[in-house]
């Protein structure tokens, strides 16, 4: 109990420049408020040696060896909790949400780890991990460390294993019907101080106990036909459309921009990418679906919404159910091919891509060892080139291509092989850079292509995997900044110009696509194609670990919370009925995906 004690004071300092802003008396309640979780899992640590102990003294085991025993058994809880909270406090700025089973979903990429890792304060982390296990240690050593044991006789050991199993109790944290959950540690209005209210370690453990499939009661709101109902009447309705094409067979690029958030598509950060809008149909309301580069990606190619506790991605047997664009294409007669500067392992990436049926998947492995950087892979001109010479290519052919990369080089830790342009070593200079390097490289492909003879029959989709708490937030709270991403199409195939106000997800692309080529958009069934004529006023829905958010703009939104069941954000005028439909949306979605 001391421990997590001093592991709360720790998350809270970690994170100071948010808590200093916070009431006092407020922030203090999280040490109350916490206490339930701390004792359940407190519980879970002391109910394996309270049940073995007394049987061991019954047969008279020696004191040397009990002591070895509970050292050992101490030694490595206080070595796995220490690095438990010193992984979650500085996990915790970019996922906004306590440690989870999200770790191991990414544990098969090594590379990407040590990659995302090096963008953290490393040393302040490790001094933190050795000097909490030495102090802890010692201090396990001198107060709670024993020396001798007094053997029991044969009718005291029932008493000390009813007494073991009381410790049941505490775990499941009472006597009540439903049993502990985070929903326990829940007291502010304050998303921080909830989260620090709970117990990382309970967390991790409730989440790897429940990961083998998802609670259907935790997102069940109405009954499934009702669910339905309010589902697809808050669905748009499929209606012509002024095509923006020349013709319905056009050469496709999809450029998945990694995190490319809203904010920094800008004059300063992104300027190339900022004056291509003028020559574009430029989507300013576009929000991602999920937080998470797998996720983006099934929602950009499947129009499958991200779920909020789930990757689909990282389940091929689910995965392989999805509707696919690419497939559509290849039918279509369309030449395919995804590129990818990193490890195609990631959250088994190569599985989903070779579900979608591209004729290349184009992987890390596939680039020269000197354009790799130092931690996750090839740089973004040597994926750009990539795309380059494979458009070169096909153009001799008759069939048209479509091609679809994701870039790398701005994810942590912002590994560029150029000179910074901002001055600093701050990770959101750090972050502006990696995005201004991408953007060179964005440039350059365009002004070549544009030399070429493809280029006139080319239709160029520009669009963020997902946004990103930077610049601007010191750790993640899931509002609309953090999901708002742009979306540009270019190319000599896209007949208009205009900026697109109304909101959409990324889940339209899919459907949008199949649409425009005289394909088939209903088996994207979360989704409908976009309609530059519609005017009308629409929301999008995206998700996060334990919440959704129904939003309309950055200043008419809804943030539900499923821990607490209630409304955790919201800024606007809302109605009942947003509220359900969210919730009938988010309900949909996890049968759906349950049923995969």
């Amino acid at each position: 109990m001391t421990f997590f004690l001093l592991g709360r004071c720790f998350f809270l300092l970690y994170h100071i420049k948010p808590v200093i802003k916070l009431p006092l008396a407020e922030t203090l309640k999280c040490f109350i408020y916490g206490l339930t979780l701390d004792i359940s899992f407190s519980s879970y640590i002391t109910i394996i040696p309270a049940a073995i102990l007394p049987i061991l003294l019954v047969f008279k085991v020696k004191n040397e060896l009990l002591q070895k025993l509970l050292l050992y058994y101490s030694t490595c809880w206080i070595i796995a909790l220490t690095f438990i909270y010193t992984l979650d406090a500085e996990l915790f700025s970019f996922w906004g949400f306590r440690l989870d089973n999200t770790l191991f979903r990414y544990t098969g990429t090594t590379n990407e780890m040590i990659g995302s890792a090096m963008s953290s304060p490393i040393w302040l982390l490790l001094s933190f991990f050795f000097i909490s296990s030495y102090i802890s240690f010692r201090f396990y050593k001198k107060f709670f460390y024993k020396k001798t044991f007094t053997p029991l006789v044969i009718w005291q050991v029932p008493a000390a294993l009813i007494v073991a199993a009381l410790l049941v109790i505490p775990i499941r944290g009472g006597l009540q019907q439903i049993p502990n959950n985070e929903s326990v540690g829940y007291y502010s209005t304050n998303a921080l101080l909830n989260q620090a209210a709970l117990n990382p370690a309970w967390t991790l453990a409730r989440s790897v106990i429940e990961q083998n499939g998802p609670n259907l009661s935790r997102y069940h709101f109405f009954e499934s036909s009702e669910a339905q109902t309010i589902f697809r009447t808050s669905l748009k309705t499929v209606v012509p459309h002024d095509s923006i094409l020349k013709n319905n067979r056009p050469n496709i690029i999809i450029i998945v921009w990694e995190s490319l958030t809203a904010k920094v598509a800008n004059d300063t950060v992104t300027p190339h990418l900022s004056s291509l809008k003028k020559e574009s149909i430029y989507f300013s309301n576009l929000f991602a679906s999920g937080d998470r580069s797998d996720k983006g990606l099934v929602a950009l190619l499947s129009a499958y919404p991200a779920q909020p506790d789930y990757s689909i991605m990282t389940e091929p047997g689910k995965s392989r159910k999805l509707p696919f664009i690419t497939q559509q294409l290849k039918s279509a007669g369309y030449n395919t091919a995804y590129i990818y500067g990193g490890e195609l392992e990631f959250a088994n990436m190569r599985s989903y891509m070779n579900y979608n049926g591209f004729d290349q998947i184009i992987g890390k492995s596939d680039f020269p060892k000197e354009t790799w950087g130092a931690k996750w892979g090839a740089h973004d001109e040597a994926t750009f080139e990539r795309l380059f010479t494979l458009a070169q290519e096909q153009s001799k052919k008759q069939a048209p291509f479509f091609y679809t990369l994701f870039t790398l080089s701005s994810h942590e830790p912002y590994d560029v092989p150029v000179k910074p342009v901002f001055e600093g070593n701050s990770k959101t200079i750090q972050f502006e850079n990696s995005h201004h390097y991408t953007d060179s490289c964005f440039y350059d492909f365009i002004q070549k292509a544009k030399q070429q003879t493809w280029w006139n029959n080319t239709w160029i989709i520009v669009v963020a995997d997902h946004g990103h708490v930077l610049p601007g937030s010191e750790y993640a709270t899931h509002g609309p900044s953090e999901f708002q991403i742009p979306m540009l199409w270019l190319g000599g195939a896209v007949t208009k110009k205009q900026e697109v106000r109304e909101t959409y997800s990324q889940i339209n692309l899919a459907p949008t696509i199949a649409s425009y080529l005289n394909l088939d958009p209903k088996p994207f069934t979360f989704s409908s194609p976009i309609n530059l004529k519609d005017s009308l006023s629409h929301a999008a829905w995206y998700s996060f670990n334990d919440g959704f958010t129904y939003v309309y703009n950055q200043n008419h939104f809804i943030q539900y919370d499923l821990n607490s069941n209630k409304i955790s954000d919201e800024k606007g005028l809302f109605s009942k009925q947003d509220l359900t439909q969210g919730q009938a949306f988010l309900q949909v979605l996890m049968e759906d995906f349950y049923k995969k």
